[in-house]
């Protein structure tokens, strides 16, 4: 017992930026910007990837709000859903980015739990509006909803951003407010934090460069325990 103590007492500030990092990130301050417009060479998907994945990580308190008003958005699927044909599924995706992007109006909205709602297909709203609208009019046009994630990453300045993640066959693309075209998700330079599982909507993962810091954090801590 006195050496998970002392374990716990090693813990540093960086340690606690990791840990916490869902938390901080889930009060998502979405930035109020148009999408930026794009040549089409931004719009292919060659050598997107994809993202890798780790342990559960903590949902967004506001998605779980979210899933409480809206239980169908959050769901398995009931039924067998396929992705659409490559040239199709593109074709899709960048309808839905570009109409969700045009159809919203930015505004600022409250972060704060308790006042905070992510609302689907709302006249003005945040990322968070944008990114459910857009999985939930997808999932409408017969997409599976394990290829259709929200994800949490940081933008610039450490600022909390919701965005959605479509994953195809060939890799991971992402479907962003700030952005017209539907773009790789490791062209963007963000910092990703936490992802939708593909098994469990209902569940989150830790991701990218975080979600590994944080597993080789965790095996340090275990291995440290048991000396």
């Amino acid at each position: 017992m006195r050496d998970l103590l002392r374990q716990e007492r090693r813990i540093t500030g960086d340690d606690m930026k990791l840990l916490y990092a869902p938390l901080l990130a889930a009060l998502i301050a979405c930035a109020g910007s148009t999408a930026k417009a794009e040549s089409d060479s931004a719009q292919r998907p060659a050598g997107a990837s994809f993202i890798e994945e780790f342990d559960n990580a903590l949902a967004p308190m506001n998605f779980v709000k979210f899933c409480m008003k809206n239980d169908a958005e959050c769901g398995t699927d009931t039924s067998e859903r396929t992705l659409p044909p490559a040239d199709t599924a593109m074709a899709m995706l960048r309808q839905v980015n570009l109409s969700v992007n045009e159809s919203i109006a930015p505004m600022r909205k409250p972060t704060d739990p308790v006042t905070a709602n992510w609302t689907v297909s709302p006249s003005a709203g945040d990322c968070n509006d944008y990114a459910v609208t857009k999985r939930h009019q997808l999932i409408a046009m017969g997409w599976p909803q394990a290829a259709l994630r929200l994800a949490v990453v940081r933008i610039d300045g450490g600022q909390g951003h919701l965005v959605l993640v479509a994953r195809l066959s060939e890799g991971d693309v992402v479907l962003d407010n700030l952005f017209s075209s539907v773009r790789p998700w490791n062209s963007l330079g963000y910092e990703w934090i936490s992802m939708q599982s593909g098994t469990n909507p209902r569940f989150w993962v830790n991701i990218g460069d975080h979600g590994r810091k944080l597993r080789e954090k965790r095996f340090a801590s275990l291995s440290g325990s048991s000396l």
